[in-house]
């Protein structure tokens, strides 16, 4: 994400202000940039982080893009910037909520770029008010894209913030105790707090290393934005986020570069893998969709069915075909519908638990019934594999409207793997923000207009019915 994350802070000698900053950096030699701190503020305590050096630098070996943190951003033209975006969020552009810690203000131009800030306080015995106010700001010059990762942000930023709000009141109650008659004497004969005896953010959370816990929290923030909200170009088919598919785990290494150079860390931000993403690329391209719509030959329309209606699919075979089934059928459900999918299970799961499962070949699976569904993928050694589908149901005479998209999209031709995949996510994300829809309506007669005006028909019902327990 291109964007500048800095934490900032009203000083009592200096006003408002940039206190620590970090920005994403492609293509530039970090060993090369100069920083200039301001002259006036270089002895404040409070006004200081990490010194007029690059502090902490992150690398993400995919991109090859190094996340860098330090007091002041490290590109000039972005300088200005970010003290006025501070002054703002600090003076003027403070939340109604700051005082309980949250809310997000949004604000800025074209020009000055556009700004979402986050402003809290931090418990201070030495500062007037005995608390310091605080913000994260976050620049950038695209706004829809700022805007539109809105609520990711403000859920890190509320994490953040609420850390430090902790670390800090910890220090205080120790200062309480410590100094509990000087605090009473302030309030009671109106004593100000001093200026000279500005405190640091280290002095105020107790934490010496509090500044690389917050670049690996700005790091992280500014490395999954980029990959929260992304947009692909495919001619013919809506666009995906490309790194869903990726089984890669992803991560970064930190390594500090000031004089002390005492932090070296491995950082383990990224998914959770399930066991088909252990599966090698050649297996998956290999058993695609379109290649089980062959091995599944009449009965792969039935299959989906089950798959969209919640009839359980219990599978049977190859530990490797097995999980690409399942890989390939979750595609076909929502998100929040994969919580009911087993890739591999030594042992049978009542459908209330699981809706699809893959078993392995020892273990014992029910008959198929009107609502359980067999398939037993056979072990052919390496020739035509062949799968024996058992369901004791019967498809409807007019099937789902979603179903009849999906089984079109599957035969089209000139649909490759990466397009099909690609449309057939747009095509569960529109229904599924229509099952949404549905569940926010009140009464029965809002529901049939809502049907209506999104086309949906009686043949959907089953379909609705299941996604909408479960969304």
């Amino acid at each position: 994400m291109n964007a500048i994350i800095a934490l900032c802070h009203f000083c009592e000698a200096h006003g408002p202000g940039p206190l620590f900053c970090t920005q994403t950096l492609r293509e530039t030699n970090i060993q090369q940039l100069d920083i200039h701190f301001d002259t006036d503020r270089k002895g404040c305590a409070a006004c200081n982080s990490i010194g007029n050096s690059i502090g902490l630098v992150s690398k993400d070996p995919d991109s090859n893009a190094h996340f860098v943190s330090s007091q002041i951003p490290v590109i000039n033209e972005t300088i200005e910037l970010v003290k006025k975006a501070a002054f703002r969020s600090i003076s003027s552009e403070v939340s109604s909520t700051a005082a309980s810690g949250g809310g997000l203000v949004f604000f800025g131009d074209a020009h000055r770029g556009h700004v979402l800030s986050h402003t809290f306080h931090l418990m201070d015995s030495e500062a007037r008010g005995f608390s310091k106010l605080f913000s994260i700001v976050i620049l950038m010059k695209d706004k829809m894209f700022l805007l539109n990762i809105q609520p990711f942000l403000a859920d890190c930023l509320g994490k953040i913030s609420k850390e430090l709000e902790g670390y800090a009141n910890l220090v205080h109650d120790e200062d309480l105790r410590a100094q509990g008659s000087q605090r009473a004497q302030r309030i009671t004969q109106g004593y100000a707090s001093n200026p000279s005896k500005t405190r640091s953010l280290v002095e105020l959370t107790g934490k010496e290393s509090i500044f690389a816990y917050l670049h690996a929290h700005f790091t992280f923030v500014l490395w999954a934005g980029a990959r929260y909200l992304t947009e692909s170009i495919t001619l013919g088919s809506p666009s995906v986020p490309a790194w869903l598919g990726r089984d890669t785990e992803e991560g970064f290494t930190m390594v500090q570069t000031d004089k002390e150079g005492y932090l070296l860390r491995r950082m383990g931000y990224g998914k959770t893998e399930d066991e088909s993403d252990r599966i090698d690329e050649r297996s998956k391209a290999k058993y695609s969709l379109k290649m089980f719509r062959q091995i599944l030959k009449g009965e792969f329309a039935s299959v989906c069915f089950c798959v969209l209606t919640g009839i359980q699919i219990v599978i049977r075979g190859p530990y490797v075909k097995g999980a690409c089934l399942v890989r390939n059928l979750k595609k076909l459900l929502p998100d929040q519908l994969h919580k009911l999918v087993r890739t591999q299970a030594d042992s049978y799961k009542a459908a209330n638990e699981c809706r699809i499962i893959n078993l392995c070949q020892e273990a014992v699976a029910p008959n198929p019934s009107a609502g359980i569904m067999r398939i037993d993928i056979l072990d052919d050694r390496d020739q035509d594999t062949v799968a024996v589908c058992v369901w004791d149901g019967d498809l409807p005479s007019k099937l789902p409207t979603l179903l009849q998209k999906i089984l079109k999209a599957v035969d089209e031709e000139l649909f490759t793997d990466l397009v099909l995949d690609k449309h057939l996510r747009a095509l569960i994300e529109e229904w599924k923000n229509k099952v949404v829809c549905i569940r926010k309506m009140s009464s029965n007669q809002d529901v049939a207009k809502v049907k209506k005006i999104m086309g949906i028909q009686q043949q959907d019902q089953v379909l609705i019915n299941y996604w909408h327990s479960h969304l």
